[in-house]
């Protein structure tokens, strides 16, 4: 086919690589600009299938794409949004675009098609590409509709998903769902206002991976004015391990504020309660050495019972103030417990100290085994039966102690209930205390026990609660059963054992 001599000047001055086809597929003319980006000489290309320049993989259907192009002729252009390849001569493939502008000669229809060599441009994306993946912080760019253009490896590596899985997912995707309408008109302002910003300022913000697991997260907007509307890229730092600093640091605060409490109280104890029996000590021995000069052998023999009786209520005292110390160097060391064996055990030692018999009874509606800190558990069950046992009413003919158990959404609840003197309601806000005793009874006490259980029931992340009439007594207490804290995609979950 000849073609018209400006279509063949107009080629070769061109800039623009440039070739004109003809319905059947033949290149009938290509300037010298093409034949170099392909590798081919002058002339060499002529009456040659334009398939030749074609990727081997899509050479089967390119004459039915060609075929369909003619049928319905229009200005166009190829690869966006896709990578298109050319073959050279050489057998590389070059990234290119390509458009396609239908031409007449003769009545017979002819297409002219320009090639853009994007090679550099591909490298500055790969670079650019690179330098986004290598980035500190998870990058997304968002389209002005919400939708996902880019992202880099770590947005990937913390959300969980897998490379291109994100690409066109509306951004809410990563927003828990709670917060998902809201996120929603979020996104829609800032497009109106394009600000740098940053996002979660007095607020909390949270994103979703792919599993399901939330993580507590910090964000930054940039917007980026792009060819085809604005587009934002959003910096997303995952906080996880700030917060349980965070949180670590709160705890230690609030820790050092309880121990310096006890300690005041401490030094308050060892001021009036230690020193007042040590007094008394002191004064009954000075009567000791008077009634020795005196010969009164039986008024020192009383005395020095008395002194006895004081020295031994001393040091059950000191060893409680050392029990409550020791409690904070116990060992978390969380374990499978059998909750029957641990109450028969240390019913078994507590009967060994009863004046009378107390009758113990047990419903377990748990599922064994519990989990928990043996030695803290013990400690506190134990010093709730103390008390019971201590404080049974002497006036009724029996006296009983029940325990029940039962689960409530992962909640080990354990109720004690006896039948004893029980405490005035005006007393409960104190029973917890240091040094605090409300029971009008001459049995002996520090009044430590139930800040000592309270002090581990907090220890083991649960609650306890007191419950008394005139008719007993009844500490519920809610133990929570331990999680273990796993990572998914790159975000913090927790998982339950018990």
């Amino acid at each position: 086919m000849k073609v018209r001599e400006e279509y063949q000047i107009a080629l070769e001055i061109s800039p623009t690589p440039l070739m004109m086809v003809s319905r059947d597929g033949r290149i009938v003319l290509s300037n010298k600009r093409l034949n170099a980006l392909f590798g081919y000489g002058e002339g060499e290309l002529r009456n040659q299938l334009v398939d030749v320049l074609v990727p081997s993989e899509i050479k089967d259907f390119h004459p039915e794409l060609r075929e369909a192009f003619f049928e319905v002729p229009t200005n166009r252009s190829m690869g966006t949004g896709r990578d298109l390849f050319g073959a050279r001569k050489d057998g590389e493939m070059i990234p290119v675009e390509i458009g396609l502008d239908p031409v007449e000669q003769d009545g017979e229809a002819l297409v002219m098609v320009s090639v853009l060599d994007i090679r550099a441009r591909k490298q500055g994306e790969a670079k650019i590409r690179q330098a986004i993946d290598a980035a500190s912080s998870a990058m997304v760019m968002i389209d002005e509709n919400g939708k996902i253009e880019l992202v880099n490896e770590l947005t990937q590596i913390l959300f969980g998903y897998a490379p291109g899985e994100l690409i066109g997912e509306s951004i809410e995707k990563l927003v828990p769902e709670r917060y998902r309408r809201k996120h929603t008109v979020y996104r829609m302002s800032y497009q109106n206002s394009r600000d740098r910003r940053s996002m979660g300022v007095g607020r909390n913000l949270f994103g979703l991976s792919k599993h399901g697991s939330e993580f507590p997260v910090e964000i930054g907007l940039n917007p980026i004015d792009g060819q085809e509307g604005g587009l934002v890229m959003a910096t997303i730092i995952d906080i996880s391990q700030r917060k349980q600093h965070e949180e670590r640091i709160q705890q230690t605060n609030e820790e050092l504020l309880r121990l310096n409490t006890e300690l005041s109280e401490f030094a308050y104890s060892a001021s009036h309660d230690l020193k007042a029996p040590l007094s008394s000590i002191s004064g009954i021995l000075q009567f000791c050495e008077s009634d020795l000069e005196a010969g009164n052998f039986d008024e020192v023999r009383e005395n020095l019972g008395r002194v006895r009786q004081l020295a031994s209520r001393l040091a059950g005292r000191i060893e409680d103030m050392l029990a409550l110390a020791r409690t904070d160097n116990v060992d978390d060391g969380w374990q499978d417990l059998d909750l029957a064996d641990s109450v028969a055990e240390i019913w078994q030692v507590l009967r060994t100290k009863m004046s009378s018999a107390i009758e113990l009874t047990t419903a377990f509606g748990h599922t064994d085994p519990i989990r928990t800190v043996p030695a803290r558990f013990s400690i506190v069950l134990e010093n709730i039966l103390s008390n019971a046992i201590k404080y049974r009413d002497q006036s009724k003919p029996n006296s009983t102690v029940h325990i029940e158990t039962w689960d409530d959404d992962g909640v080990l609840k354990i109720s004690v209930r006896d039948n004893g003197i029980g405490i005035p309601a005006e007393h409960h806000a104190d029973i917890f205390k240091l040094f605090k005793r409300v029971a009008n009874t001459d049995e002996p006490g520090s009044g430590l026990g139930l800040a000592l259980v309270q002090k581990n029931v907090l220890r083991l992340k649960g609650e306890i609660i007191v419950q008394s009439t005139g008719d007993g007594t009844t500490f519920t207490i809610a133990l929570p059963q331990v999680r273990e804290e796993t990572r998914v995609g790159g975000v913090e979950s927790r998982v339950e054992i018990a």
